[in-house]
């Protein structure tokens, strides 16, 4: 290897900025981290300056970061720590030396010293801190800087919380953070001050401060809660430059774990100094980095004076909750001043603070208490609106952001309303009033957050007023009806118009109580307010708002159906190179035209007429489609043939979706449709052929909808449907999907399938073949879906089989030889591996030995088998179901012949074994049983 007998820079790594050789230098790389003295290679060479560029230093120093984290703290011998250690103070020399370094590697080096210190402090390098750092002078900046970084390294490795460690790492830190209290965290502390008072240097300032920021939680209150600290962060936090580290130096201080009484002391005592040097004061005149830090200080003071309060209401302690709270309460109207600021980022300063003191008062009947909530919503209902710089209909990341702070601002709302919600009624009832007035003097902006906020509106109170008659919640009712009242839609914003379809939709139980705001509102989505918007984006998510707005009110439209349906008629014709709608959005185009049919005031050959009209439309347009693609075909013009093969599909998706208007009363048949769906499944069949299998999925998804709405119609043709869909379905996933339509098929008509015809027997034949058969006739062996499709059409074959056993019809359509096979196939796949198709064999057997004696015996020969298998465990979950079902099944069989249950067990099993088994299959509790017999199976696979 290199690493052993050459110099490593005799590779070349200036191919690391080569993205076809980067491959080759990270086999390298692993080489040299797998090699026993590839780390001290490594380290000699960056010792030696033995290196070609900065890109081979940093490789070559995550060479020795591997090493420390995964052999030296266990393996290292005294020539490792030598090595180590010396590689360290080469660096420490370097870095006093004033030349220039690259921060990512300054960054590294950081890492690895805390990486050294973990491994080596206390036990092999008790003076770690005092030998590499604190012997020396604290006033190069390159060397502070360092240090400063080592000790956030550290806390990283050592203390960071949010990082998810082993115990015996998690023993490690706490044994390292006793001996730092003990041996050097004094002498850091006051280099710290030492720092802060002799090196200007604005980043070290910073860096310094958010050391402080992150041992302060861990280590002794009275080393920073005095006046030395307090003195240095009241200047820096007067500093621009230092504020937002000051900042969280003084908010982690504030936060450290003490007792309720010891922190109230603190927050006071910092509260007033802060207040005394109007660090948590602003004015209307205060620029964005003093609110910012005011914000962002009282929303700490906040938090943690109601968690005080909180602590000492559970202890009793109500006069000293009651000082938490008024000290809170001294700063509000700063509160608000800053919660009200028109930029997001100090407004959001606050909210966490603000959310949690409105959540504790909005009990509160005192006149005060509603005062300040009414505040707080009306700031809400204001800053709900975007600033102009942001666009309503824009998508970029200032609007995300804005949103996202709206959730915030509907987080507080929604803590008031919940409780009283008429402080957020009246406010937003005198809005959307005034608003519906004149709504072309409002700005886009405003009008856009008045309807989100109405949409929102059963967020903000209990969502049940929609059924309010009286009341606050019953004013609220009117405020959606209002909104939707006014000539809102003006073309401004295709939002606003999105919006306006959103309300009438999510407020669809009120309209369902005031029919007369129904007609205008659909008259709204029907014309270029509406369905016909130019903007594509708004049209779909209107089309489908549509859709859902005739299913909710279709009976309200019933008188309106003809002229609804005219207005529908330009949008029904449909065309392969379609631009005003896509596929979807035609589909539920069709599928609201039909539920107006079905469910208008129409004679029942009205509705006839009117759905052969659509569905007479669409052979003709999928007939001339059949032709072109002969053409195209001929021609081999594969642009047009995908063209006419995806319009295909979609006339088979639009036939399908019509049909979801068949429901309730209003059934196929009794609208006197079931000839029409007919014929066309007919026509779709007729042209399913393995040279255009890609109709496949859409025909089976007609079919699916056809057994769905029809009864015994569909019997008859049942024969030929999975005739055609079989002889196309020839890979896995079409199998899966065949069978789910089969499953479907049986458990609807049961046992009058014995006599259309259908060859249940042949299809169960065919997914037993699929479902035990070797996984390379369909693939890879390592190719995922393969594997998953195989499962997915395992467990659709047995709960085929399972529904045929259960409803007796196994014997009935299948010949012995058959049934036997297939019971076989139940059998194999109960002893593989996939849980849930065990569940359902086991289930499919046991149904089974109910009439059929050699079935009872393979099934209990089965059942004994199951927790043997590799993979079943007791620690295991989805084992346990196993076993449950197992236990199930030996039940079964137990109630259909104990004696010969008994005699089959010690026939099977060991004597001691089908013994305790035995007693267990007699105890009351199935739970015991399913315990007992993995503990037994346990001890049999430990003894094997």
């Amino acid at each position: 290897m290199t690493a052993i007998n050459g110099n490593i820079s005799s590779h070349d790594f200036t191919a690391i900025t080569d993205p076809s050789k980067q491959a080759q230098v990270y086999q390298y790389l692993e080489a040299l981290k797998n090699d026993e003295f590839g780390w001290k290679k490594s380290a000699e060479n960056i010792v030696t300056n033995n290196l070609s560029n900065v890109e081979e230093h940093f490789l070559l120093l995550q060479v020795v970061e591997d090493y420390l984290n995964r052999r030296y703290a266990c393996q290292a011998n005294e020539d490792a720590v030598l090595c180590v250690r010396g590689f360290l103070s080469h660096w420490i020399q370097k870095i006093t030396s004033n030349v220039e370094l690259p921060v990512f590697l300054i960054n590294k080096m950081a890492h690895i010293f805390s990486l050294v210190f973990a491994a080596d402090f206390p036990e092999r390098w008790p003076n770690f801190m005092d030998d590499i750092f604190l012997c020396r002078s604290l006033t190069s900046v390159p060397f502070v800087s360092f240090y400063l970084k080592t000790l956030l390294a550290i806390d990283a490795e050592v203390v960071d919380r949010d990082i998810q460690r082993p115990k015996q790492t998690f023993d490690r830190n706490t044994k390292i953070k006793d001996f730092m209290r003990e041996i050097c965290i004094k002498q850091m502390v006051q280099s710290c001050w030492k720092i802060m008072d002799e090196v200007n240097d604005i980043s070290v300032q910073c860096l310094c401060l958010q050391v402080i920021s992150a041992y302060v939680d861990w280590i002794d209150v009275e080393l920073v809660a005095n006046d030395i600290f307090v003195s240095k962060v009241i200047s820096r936090l007067n500093n621009k430059d230092t504020t937002d580290a000051a900042v969280s130096a003084v908010s982690a201080l504030m936060q450290k774990g003490m007792a309720a009484d010891k922190k109230l002391s603190l927050v006071l005592a910092l509260s007033n100094v802060l207040r005394s040097n109007q660090l948590i004061s602003v004015s209307y005149n205060s620029d964005e980095d003093d609110i910012s830090r005011a914000g962002s200080l009282l929303n700490t003071i906040g938090m943690v004076l109601m968690d005080c309060s909180s602590k000492f209401t559970s202890e009793g302690a109500v006069e000293d909750a009651g000082r938490c709270i008024k000290a809170l309460e001294i700063d509000l109207d700063t509160y608000l001043k800053i919660f009200d600021n028109e930029d997001i980022d100090l407004s959001d300063c606050v909210i966490d603070s603000l959310r949690n003191y409105v959540h504790l008062i909005r009990d509160s009947d005192d006149e005060k208490s509603g005062s300040f909530l009414s505040k707080v919503v009306n700031i809400c209902l204001n800053r709900y609106t975007m600033s102009s710089d942001l666009e309503v209909d824009g998508e970029g990341e200032d609007e995300l952001e804005f949103h996202e702070y709206r959730k915030d601002l509907k987080s507080i709302m929604n803590t008031i309303g919940s409780k009283r919600p008429q402080l957020i009624i009246l406010p937003l009832e005198e809005v959307v009033t005034d608003a519906v007035k004149n709504p072309s003097s409002l700005s886009v902006h405003r009008l856009e957050a008045i309807m989100q906020l109405v949409y929102a509106l059963s967020e903000l109170i209990p969502s049940n007023f929609v059924q309010a008659k009286d009341g606050w919640l019953g004013r609220a009712v009117k405020i959606p009806l209002i909104l939707l009242s006014g000539q809102i839609l003006d073309g401004r914003s295709p939002v606003i118009h999105t919006l306006f379809f959103e309300i009438a939709c999510r407020y669809e139980r009120i309209l369902a109580n005031h029919l007369n705001s129904v007609p205008p509102i659909a008259a709204a989505f029907l014309d270029a307010r509406g369905i016909a918007i130019p903007v594509a984006k708004a049209r779909t998510r209107i089309v489908y708002l549509f859709c859902r707005f005739v299913k909710a009110h279709k009976t309200a439209l019933s008188s309106l159906v003809s002229e609804v349906i005219g207005r529908l008629a330009p949008l029904l014709a449909v065309s392969p190179q379609s631009e005003f709608l896509s596929a979807d959005d035609q589909c539920f185009i069709y599928e609201a035209t039909a539920t107006l049919i079905m469910f208008g005031d129409l004679s029942t050959e009205q509705k006839a007429d009117y759905i052969r009209e659509l569905a007479s439309n669409l052979v003709n347009k999928f007939q001339a489609a059949v032709t072109e693609l002969q053409s195209a075909r001929s021609r081999n013009d594969e642009p047009s043939e995908n063209l006419i093969t995806q319009f295909m599909k979609n006339i088979i998706g639009y036939c399908s979706r019509m049909s979801k208007a068949f429901y309730g009363n209003f059934t196929m048949k009794s609208c006197g449709c079931v000839e029409i769906y007919l014929q066309l499944l007919d026509l779709f069949l007729e042209h399913l052929t393995p040279e255009n299998s890609f109709l496949l999925e859409n025909v089976r998804q007609l079919a699916h909808r056809l057994v769905v709405c029809l009864d015994e119609e569909v019997l008859n043709i049942l024969p030929i449907i999975f005739t055609k869909l079989g002889s196309v379905s020839n890979d896995l996933d079409s199998m899966n999907h065949f069978l789910i339509l089969a499953h479907q098929v049986l458990a609807k008509h049961k046992g009058k399938l014995v006599s259309t015809g259908l060859d249940l027997a042949a299809i169960l034949t065919t997914a037993a073949r699929y479902s035990v058969s070797d996984s390379q006739a369909f693939g890879k062996d390592s190719d995922e879906s393969v594997q998953r499709n195989i499962v997915y059409v395992q467990r659709a074959f047995l709960q085929l089989l399972c529904t045929a056993t259960t409803n007796d019809m196994l014997g009935k359509i299948a010949q012995p030889s058959v049934k036997n096979a297939l019971l076989n196939a139940a059998v194999q796949l109960a002893l593989g591996n996939d849980q849930s198709s065990q569940k359902l064999a086991l289930t499919t057997l046991a149904k089974a030995s109910q009439s059929d004696s050699d079935c009872w015996q393979q099934t209990l020969r089965t059942a004994l088998q199951v927790p043997s298998l590799p993979h079943i465990s007791p620690s295991d979950a989805g084992s346990t179901l196993v076993v449950h079902e197992v236990v199930t099944t030996l039940l079964a069989l137990k109630q259909i012949d104990e004696e010969n249950l008994q005699l089959g067990i010690r026939s099977l099993l060991p004597e001691a074994m089908s013994g305790r088994l035995l007693m267990l299959l007699n105890q009351n509790k199935q739970k015991d049983i399913v315990r007992g017999m993995m503990e037994i199976y346990a001890s049999l696979k430990t003894s094997q």
